[in-house]
This record gives C-alpha cells, structure tokens and sequence, in this order.
C-alpha cells in the first residue's frame, strides 16, 4: 500500500491533494451546520498534509516540523505535570482557518482581466496602483500582486518604489480585510473579539499606510511612476462581497464571522467567475491549484498543536509565568508589538508570534478587540516589510526585488506603523 501511494505521479499527487484540502473545507462547513463533531473533517485535513508532505518546500517542511515538535514536548510535558490538555482542540483548532483559507482561494478565480491597455503615470497612477493592491487584494488576496505586477514587468522592470506600493498596498489588507487569513487568525486567537469593533481602527491604519508612501514616494520621482489602471467594474465584486458578509453578520450574529466568509467567498467566486464552463473551471481549479495551499494546511495545523503546547506549559508553571501586569497597556502593546514585527523581519511566519503570544497576552487582556487589533497591526506591517515573508519572497524570486532594498526602503515605514498603530490603541481602546 505504502509503495503504491509513493509512486504515484507528481500530477495524481496534486489532484488527490486538491480534492482532500476541498473536501476539508466542505465537511467542515457541514459539521458545523448539523451541530455535529469534527472528528472528520480534522481527520482529512491531516490526511492532506500527510498525502502532500512529500512535495512541500523545505522551509513549510522545517517551520511545521519544528512547531509541531516543540508543540508535542510541551503537551507531554503537560501530561507529566498533571495539566487538564484538550488533546482534540490542539490537533482541530485551525480547521476553522483552514477552511476560510481554502473558501477564499476561489476568489483568485475572479481576478480582473487585463484587457486595457493603458497606463496611468505620476499621481494618478501611483493611487491607481496601490488601491487595486490594496482593495481586490483585500478580498482575492495575494493573487493580485502577479496580476498587477506581471503588467507593469512588460514594458520594464519593477522600479523600487512600485515594488514598495506594491507590498504596502496589498500587505496593509491585513489591517481590517475579514478575507485575510490574518483576520481569521486574529479572530481565532482572540476568540470573541467583533469584526465591526475592529475594522475601524484597521480601515485607519490603512489609510495613514496611503498617506505616509505618497509623501515617501517623492523620494523616487513621483511624476514618473508607472501604474496599473484601476476600472470600477473590478470594484463591483470586492464591494457587493463585503456588505454581503456584514450583513449577514448583522442578521446572524450567533453564526461565527469566518463561517459567513467561508460559505460566502465560494458563492461569490461561482457568481462572478471569469471562465465557462463554469463546472470545468472549478474542477480544474481543484485538481490543479488548490494543492498548492497544503504549506499553509502544514502550518496552521502544527501551529494549533504548538499554541496548545505552550498554553500546557504556563499551565504547568503557573508562577514561573507572573508578570504582574494587569492589562494590556499602551506600552505592552507597543512592545510586543514590536519584538513580533521583529521577528517577523528574520522570516517567522506571523502566525508563530501569534501563536506564541497569545498564550501569554491573554490572560491579562480586558478588550479582546484589542488584542485582535494588535495581530493585525502586526501582520499587515511585518508582511510589508520583510523579504522573506511570503510577499516579499513572491516580490524577490518574481520581480527579482533586492531583499536588502526591501528593508532599506521600509525601516521608516515599519517605525511610522507601529507607532501609529500603538497610538491608535491608545485612544480607541
């Protein structure tokens, strides 16, 4: 049996992943809405990993090796010391992530057609390009940085500055987008904090991103940037998507946040589909592309197990752990902030930190909005800046971006973020 799954094809492989990651999502969704267990969608998201473990990178190998290692010391070690462990939650306590992240994808299959062929300059262009960026990426996600990028590669390549409002355009998504998977882990980790308590202060951060790199990018001739045209039939799915999703929220507030985007995203990625037929082209979709998110089932699946760990190990040493501070101050956030931004910076995938701090944060967070606020400041910021997260590596290896330049070009923009996400803590929460 075992020789006869490993000499299978590459392309048998894909397709069985595809199926397996979708079937994930679908049985998830179905537990949910009979009110049953998730013994089996859990059981099929493993089994994926499994199947694709094989074929995945050797730094998704490394990360989810290591977190998931570290993850299981720790719940022994729990076990040892007596600590009640929820064995199950910590191998199902990202599947609601997972399947928000495999519901999300299909957006990528509404991308706009590149069809005009103009190309706005100066102010006009600039804006132009970091509003696509930022409003289809906030909803069809990282599939927008190729379409954008790959149009401004054909006629030269990729200046600093549009690799720099490329990057901050689409990162800062992060910041209030319910369809970036950094909300789903915000919402996760900080479990009960509201999209409408939180996308305020996000849409703000959001907009003081625009602001700063307009008046930075004078640095780099303004006049002379080349952008993408932005058409408001693209906007058409991004807006109707998004006041969807918030008024379900309104009318269902006892359905989770991530369970409407996760019904919600598919809809509207059949809806507004670009290819005919449109059962062929989700079909192929599955059997072709959707293997590729099984890194990312890797990670958020080890990271659950990791998270747990650590939650087992305060557990266990429940004065070692005191640090006397009561809530999260203005300055504690402002700190830890930082030090995951930083640590961001030497390519550890936010949802490390994340999964880390939480832990530690939230026993003493009065606001779970502001908790959530503070993951997102950090992921929308991190990704901005760093070259090895994964924007920056899609900008490096694709668009041959300098990863020194990168963070040469956006040490002022990592300071001016954090500073003014820690402000905007301050007097709203």
């Amino acid at each position: 049996m075992m020789l006869s799954v490993i000499s299978i094809s590459s392309e048998q492989r894909t397709r069985i992943a595809g199926w397996l990651v979708c079937v994930t999502a679908m049985s998830y969704l179905l537990a949910i809405a009979l009110n049953i267990s998730l013994f089996i969608p859990t059981i099929i998201a493993w089994l994926a990993v499994a199947f694709c473990w094989p074929s995945l990178g050797q730094s998704a190998h490394k990360q989810a090796a290591i977190l998931f290692g570290c993850g299981v010391l720790m719940l022994l070690w729990g076990a040892i010391k007596q600590v009640e462990l929820g064995l199950f939650d910590a191998v199902s306590r990202n599947l609601p992530l997972l399947t928000m992240f495999v519901a999300v994808s299909f957006l990528a299959l509404t991308n706009p057609e590149a069809e005009d062929t103009s190309q706005p300059m100066g102010k006009r262009g600039f804006w132009s390009t970091i509003l696509s960026c930022h409003l289809l990426g906030a909803v069809i996600n990282l599939s927008i940085i190729f379409v954008v990028g790959d149009r401004l590669q054909r006629k030269a390549p990729l200046t600093r500055g549009q690799i720099v409002v490329l990057m901050r355009g689409f990162c800062s998504g992060a910041y209030w987008s319910p369809f970036f998977i950094a909300f789903g882990v915000a919402m996760t980790y900080a479990q009960g904090a509201q999209l409408t308590h939180t996308i305020v202060p996000g849409l703000l951060l959001a907009l003081l991103m625009a602001v700063f790199t307009y008046y930075e990018m004078r640095r780099y001739r303004l006049n002379g940037f080349r952008g993408y045209p932005l058409k408001r039939d693209s906007l058409v799915m991004p807006i109707i998507l998004a006041v969807c999703v918030l008024l379900l929220h309104t009318l269902y507030p006892e359905v989770h946040i991530l369970t409407i985007i996760s019904v919600a995203a598919p809809v509207a990625a059949l809806v507004f589909l670009k290819g005919r037929p449109r059962k062929q082209v989700l079909v192929n979709y599955v059997e072709r592309r959707l293997a590729g998110v099984a890194s990312q089932f890797a990670l958020f699946l080890a990271a659950g197990v990791f998270s747990s760990g650590v939650a087992a190990l305060l557990a266990s040493y429940p004065a070692l752990f005191q640090f006397n501070i009561e809530h999260v101050s203005p300055w504690v956030f402002w700190g830890a902030s930082l030090i995951m931004i930083l640590v961001g910076l030497i390519g550890i995938h936010p949802l490390v930190s994340v999964s880390l701090a939480s832990p530690l944060l939230l026993p003493i967070a009065q606001d779970l909005n502001q908790l959530a606020f503070l993951y997102l400041s950090v992921w929308g910021t991190a990704t901005a800046v760093s070259p090895l997260s994964g924007v920056g590596l899609a900008m490096v290896s694709r668009y041959q971006a300098n990863s020194l330049g990168i963070l040469r070009d956006n040490w002022r923009y990592l300071l001016f973020m954090w500073f003014s996400a820690g402000a905007l803590n301050w007097l709203i929460f």
